[in-house]
């Protein structure tokens, strides 16, 4: 059985109004900067699309959990990468 790797992707397009002006790009780089720091791969951290949710952003999608996170902050990032990363280790042993 294949186990499905998890991925995190943050909205970081320019633009006004858009994720990125709103804090995209410093986020992706805390959400890589967060899951190198517990030991995985900054490629478990990707940069999405936009999701044309403009007034939600910045927007969070982790895969393949299907969980969507609007108006993300910087410190909401380590309790996300917690809550779909760690916990999922742990109850994996």
């Amino acid at each position: 059985m294949r186990v499905m790797r998890k991925q995190i992707f943050v909205c970081a397009t320019p633009g006004e109004g858009r994720c990125g002006a709103k804090g995209g790009g410093e986020l992706l780089e805390r959400f890589r900067e967060e899951v190198e720091r517990r030991g995985f791969s900054p490629q478990t951290v990707l940069r999405n699309a936009c999701t044309r949710r403009h007034d939600e952003g910045p927007v969070v999608f982790v895969f393949p959990d299907d969980v969507w996170y609007t108006r993300v902050r910087l410190e909401d990032a380590p309790e996300i990468v917690e809550r779909h990363l760690l916990r999922e280790r742990v109850e994996a042993r």
